[in-house]
């Protein structure tokens, strides 16, 4: 399935359809706007894989009727449970190796499934924690991990351990990476991908919440050709409409969702800034993109060993992911992680 920038699916449910689309049509490519247009046999195929996918029961006749992948993950997005964030891939193996990619301040992890054809591992997204409005949003690191470490015991053995994220997601799986070793569980990897280096932004310096807050909102609607004044807010006239016709914000999405979005990206800045990590007695895997390459240093003194992988793209997942470079890279870092398992 190929996903250009300017066709990234806006949560996991859109998403999971879209892989079922791609995979039972065969088709190349697929955009939030593509249409089933398969018989009442593929659809239920298809039902039945989004329904393993994402434990949201969806029927065959939803697709049929719902049609485009937006309009059927809306459907599931009004039905699905709220509190799980890490979320197994259709036909998950507990005896497989499973790499797990951790949100960005976005709060989405989708990304990394348009890698799952290449990884020589299960790609498993975890998505913020709060972000679907079923806990409040962690304000530091340690809140985001306490979330994580509680989901990953209950899930089925997974050791050695394979974490990844992009921005924010690589200082949680960092975090995971450390507390997983101080229970004695074993980690066979962590890889940061333009991670926000260590005591580099004095705390003097580190914006409040609501100016974080304010500064997103501005530049999404900048992005979309809006004019912006000074002050603004998700409940101003047009916010809402102008972010869904520029297919931003899904269509049955509203200011309620639009400022808890806002709050995960605030949040999740500002822990990363206030972050002082501790020390992982493993290699660690830093791939630069956009980060000052003598700021990477910073995290040389919590670790073992850092490799740093530098990427020529923009500090974006969807373009690190699609570099032909870092996808050789990463899937042979995690190959070699695999095979120096025990």
């Amino acid at each position: 399935m190929s996903v250009s920038q300017d066709k990234r699916f806006r949560d996991e449910w859109e998403s999971a359809v879209a892989e079922a689309y791609a995979d039972e049509l065969g088709l190349a490519e697929i955009t939030p706007r593509t249409r089933f247009g398969g018989d009442a046999a593929a659809a239920d195929r298809v039902a039945a894989r989004v329904s393993k996918a994402t434990n949201t029961r969806l029927a065959g006749e939803v697709v049929l009727e719902r049609d485009s992948v937006e309009a059927v993950a809306a459907h599931l997005r009004e039905r699905a449970p709220k509190d799980r964030c890490v979320q197994l891939p259709a036909g998950f193996d507990p005896t497989s190796p499973a790499l797990f990619y951790f949100h960005s301040a976005s709060g989405n992890a989708l990304a990394i499934r348009t890698l799952r054809t290449v990884l020589p591992a299960q790609p498993i997204s975890v998505r913020g924690a709060g972000l679907e409005g079923e806990r409040e949003i962690p304000t530091t690191i340690a809140g985001f991990a306490d979330v994580y470490m509680e989901e990953l015991r209950r899930l089925p053995e997974c050791e050695p351990y394979l974490l990844c994220g992009f921005s924010t997601g690589g200082t949680i799986a960092f975090e995971l990476a450390c507390r997983l070793v101080a229970e004695g569980r074993k980690v066979g990897l962590v890889a940061l991908f333009d991670s926000q280096p260590p005591n580099t932004v004095p705390l003097e310096k580190i914006a409040s919440e609501q100016v974080e807050i304010a500064g997103r909102l501005r530049e999404l609607l900048r992005r979309i050709g809006v004019d912006v004044p000074d002050t603004i807010t998700v409940n101003d006239d047009g916010v809402v409409d102008s972010l869904r016709e520029a297919r931003v914000l899904a269509e049955t999405l509203g200011a309620e969702t639009l400022q808890r979005q806002l709050v995960m990206f605030a949040r999740s800045v500002r822990a990363d800034r206030f972050y002082r990590p501790g020390y992982y007695d493993g290699e660690l895997h830093y791939f630069n993109a956009y980060v000052d390459g003598d700021l990477i240093s910073h995290w040389n003194p919590h670790a073992r060993k850092v490799h740093r992988h530098g990427i020529d793209a923009d500090h974006q997942e969807y373009s690190i992911f699609g570099n032909a470079d870092f996808r050789t890279i990463f899937t042979d870092v995690v190959r070699e992680a695999i095979e120096s398992l025990p």
